[in-house]
């Protein structure tokens, strides 16, 4: 299957308006609990299309203010991210076996490094899902654990031998990407994403303290801008670049 002619030539285009065979594998990679919640509803989507579909999020601890709750370890305070990680993947549907904690190193503030021993975990995750998709972070972004895991990903994908499409988020803080694929969403689906990311209780919490408005908010603020970005009828989108991998050369530019 030559998955590169499944991208319409015009870009951007809309998830909806894809015919992703139901046989192809995704696996979301995520740098953090959370990276998976925001991109929620096209995550459905493709649930929804029937795409089996694998997450594995980096472990850490990060982001869990002193004072949720206080004396706290950093173990703890990763103990508290992955309830909350395992309670939204609970509530989206999916089984608890398709959730896997990757217990990579991490520095100080317990985000995620690029090392020789994280690159062959990811390797070894790449080679043992054998995804067809794989939806991560962007790695333009200020947050070095999500430029982290798309650099050691990037390598991973390039030793897989296999066709492999990625596709790359936009969240708060991405500096700069193109636009090639959104999924547009209205109001119901805005509410249900906004119930998904409130599970993350700690990132909603610290949110409301320091930026008087919550995680919910945080994220679906850029899920409405980038709509308005793309002049849609519906109020909110999630957006992603579309990165090839493997592919014949005909089809290998992005």
């Amino acid at each position: 299957m030559d998955m590169g002619k499944m991208i319409p030539s015009h870009r951007p285009c809309s998830m909806v308006d894809l015919s992703l065979p139901a046989t192809l594998k995704v696996l979301v990679l995520a740098p953090h609990p959370d990276d998976f919640d925001a991109i929620g509803v096209t995550l459905k989507l493709l649930s929804r299309n029937g795409n089996p579909m694998e997450v594995a999020v980096a472990r850490s601890g990060s982001g869990v203010e002193d004072v949720y709750p206080p004396d706290l370890t950093i173990s703890e305070k990763a103990d508290i991210r992955e309830r909350e990680q395992r309670h939204s993947i609970r509530f989206f549907g999916l089984p608890d076996d398709r959730l896997t904690f990757l217990r990579l190193a991490n520095d100080a503030e317990d985000q995620l490094i690029e090392s020789p021993e994280n690159h062959n975990a990811i390797q070894a995750l790449v080679k043992e899902k054998a995804p067809d998709i794989v939806l991560l972070p962007h790695g333009n972004d200020t947050n070095s654990a999500h430029r982290a895991m798309y650099s050691m990903f990037v390598k991973a994908a390039r030793e897989y031998c296999r066709p492999l499409l990625a596709f790359l988020s936009r969240d708060p803080k991405t500096i700069k990407m193109r636009f090639d694929l959104y999924t547009p969403f209205g109001r119901e689906d805005a509410e249900w994403k906004g119930t998904l990311l409130r599970f993350h209780d700690s990132q909603h919490q610290r949110n409301l303290r320091t930026r008087s408005h919550g995680f919910d908010d945080r994220i679906l603020d850029v899920n409405r801008a980038i709509a308005r970005e793309l002049n849609l009828t519906q109020e909110y989108a999630e957006v992603f670049e579309i990165e090839r991998y493997n592919m014949p050369e005909r089809t290998a530019s992005s």
